[in-house]
């Protein structure tokens, strides 16, 4: 029984934390002209931004939580009147970020699109499994108010540009 709260201890001080450099701890801004880029190529044509943010928030326990408020992008694809996209949602999952190595596993997303496409509005349906901000890997760089990504994918899915948001 003298070692019960040895034991205790161990149990509740068992679970690793996940790493995470202090300087990509707190709230960033994503760059939207970056970010247009990116979801321009998943579309297939080029993106232009309008309005709206998007900010990702990474905690010490290793979780991060991005949210894109309101963003607004004009995209012109091949064969169809250029259109403003709307994206709103969020995207949340384990985030490791370590010795200029980081990675991201998707727990939740919620991100969805509407445009108005010659007087009609269509949902654009976006998957975590190829979406901007679906997960990866990579590398990174940071001070204390930019952050930059380099992904090892083909398929970018995070903003290579951050400033530090507030």
């Amino acid at each position: 029984m003298r070692n019960l709260p040895a034991i205790c201890a161990a149990i509740l001080l068992g679970t690793p934390a996940l790493a995470v450099d202090d300087c990509l701890l707190g709230t960033w801004e994503a760059d939207l002209d970056a970010l247009s880029q990116i979801m321009g190529r998943q579309m297939n044509g080029t993106a232009t931004p309008v309005g709206g943010n998007v900010l990702m928030t990474i905690t010490p326990d290793g979780m991060a939580n991005m949210v894109v408020n309101d963003l607004v992008l004009n995209v012109v694809v091949p064969n169809v009147p250029p259109m403003d996209v709307s994206v709103s949602g969020v995207s949340s999952g384990v985030f490791v970020g370590e010795a200029g190595d980081w990675s991201v596993v998707t727990a939740t997303y919620t991100l969805v699109g509407s445009a108005n496409v010659m007087g009609q509005t269509m949902t654009i349906p976006f998957d975590s499994a190829t979406g901007v901000f679906g997960g990866g890997a990579g590398s990174y760089t940071c001070d204390s108010s930019v952050l930059a990504f380099t992904s090892t994918s083909t398929d970018e899915r995070i903003p290579p540009r951050w400033s530090r948001a507030g």
